[in-house]
């Protein structure tokens, strides 16, 4: 089971919009995806228009099974929906003495065989959730919003990842995904360019400013239901298509 974590410690970056999409596109191509919303807004339900009774707080509290709190979201495609109550777990978990860093991976091992890829939408920051987030990843994809000070941000995350390491050998940054590329400005143009210089072949295409994706999230479909030719679908689609050529890319 491959486990990858969507996060930047940076906010409005299009980590839920990735995280959908990512499972919804790995889903249609006929993969067993599980999607766990590890932020306490809670995007993933409402992007997806799904129902649930238990959430990740209740899982990480001990009060119920990662199975019961399994929500089918599309075909091919489950959730672990989250809320504002997950604040709970964090503080929770933040106040063991020992192995606070393992509860989520701990929570996960009985869908180990049940599916073929865990993707995980982190909050920004690093709460105690964040952190178990990236402990139990094997990679990392880092939606970065090109922007000024873009650079200065990830080149953060990514020194932040490495100590997360330290307790989780196997994690990686795998992707780079520059989001919002706006072509008509020179800031789009110049950040890609810096990030490129520093990540190389780990940097994704860009995925370009899209009104559909917006609508997308308000229809509560992803964006190969809402508009499957809009350039949004397209620029996932390459996105997809490099997550599933280069499982891991170290």
């Amino acid at each position: 089971m491959r486990i990858i974590a969507i996060a930047m410690t940076k906010g409005g970056v299009g980590k839920t919009t990735t995280a959908v999409n990512l499972s919804h596109g790995l889903a249609l191509a006929g993969e067993r995806v599980l999607l766990v919303d590890a932020d306490t807004q809670g995007q993933c339900a409402k992007a997806l228009g799904v129902d649930y009774d238990l959430s990740l707080n209740e899982v990480l509290l001990g009060e119920a099974g990662v199975l019961e709190a399994v929500t089918r979201a599309r075909t091919g495609l489950d959730l672990v929906a989250s809320d504002h109550h997950l604040t709970h777990a964090a503080l929770a978990i933040a106040r063991r003495e020992r192995d606070g860093h393992r509860a989520l991976a701990d929570a996960l091992a009985p869908v180990a065989d049940r599916y073929d890829a865990v993707v995980i939408d982190a909050a920004p920051g690093v709460d105690a959730v964040a952190v178990n987030v990236l402990a139990c990843a094997d990679e990392v994809v880092a939606p970065v919003a090109l922007a000024p000070a873009a650079l200065a941000g990830v080149l953060d995350f990514v020194r932040h990842v490495e100590r997360v390491a330290a307790h989780n050998p196997g994690l990686h940054l795998s992707r780079v995904l520059p989001t919002f590329h706006d072509q008509r400005t020179r800031t789009s143009a110049e950040t890609l360019m810096q990030l490129r210089a520093h990540f190389g072949p780990r940097l994704c295409r860009p995925i370009r400013v899209n009104v559909e994706l917006a609508e997308a999230f308000g229809w509560q479909k992803t964006i190969f239901e809402h508009a499957p030719r809009s350039r949004g679908a397209s620029d996932y689609e390459e996105f997809i298509a490099a997550m599933t050529a280069v499982p891991e890319l170290v």
